[in-house]
């Protein structure tokens, strides 16, 4: 992987973690669509688990989840959760790219608002593609910021450009999204 001067941003544990958080956004409402019991999934940018443990809930015990955030101390506190849930279908790794999962081995990917976050958006764009199983989907979205001022920072047209199996896309005035299906 490409190593850059310019740090990944990092959200705070406890923003990611609170409570109030969910009147906003349900993971089940999201993940539901994608998630089948048994599937391989990968949480890319899990921090500490908003998103990792409704997707453990949601592939069951013969199902697996890969939680990858570059994060070290996000990934302890994923782990104590895990612990103190008795969830044990999760593997965490602390890992900047995607180099970690084997290719063609992920039924579905979550990448919620993690490009946006860092200088690596193509080479992170094209490991989501490559874990991909054929058939298997990703949903990945990003916070749209003053494109120019820092370099982690997407425009939605440059956003959507990362990606060559684009199945649906949006935009709206904070955020930009797009649905993958490996062929």
């Amino acid at each position: 992987m490409v190593q850059t001067e310019t740090p990944d941003r990092h959200i705070p544990s406890f923003i990611l973690s609170s409570p109030l958080r969910r009147l906003f956004e349900n993971p089940y409402s999201i993940l539901r669509e994608f998630i089948k019991e048994g599937m391989t999934v990968l949480d890319h940018g899990s921090g500490p688990g908003f998103y990792t443990i409704p997707m453990a809930k949601l592939v069951g015990e013969k199902g697996t989840v890969y939680a990858v955030d570059s994060d070290k101390r996000s990934i302890e506190k994923l782990q104590r959760k895990l612990k103190s849930l008795g969830i044990n279908n999760v593997v965490t790794y602390v890992s900047r790219d995607l180099s970690i999962i084997p290719s063609g081995s992920v039924d579905f990917v979550l990448s919620k608002d993690v490009l946006c976050c860092t200088v690596l958006h193509k080479e992170l764009a094209m490991d989501i593609e490559r874990v991909l199983k054929k058939g298997g989907k990703a949903y990945v979205t990003v916070r749209l910021g003053k494109v120019g001022k820092d370099p982690r920072s997407l425009s939605p047209e440059e956003f959507f450009s990362l990606f060559t199996n684009v199945k649906k896309k949006g935009k709206g005035k904070f955020s930009a999204w797009v649905i993958l299906e490996k062929e």
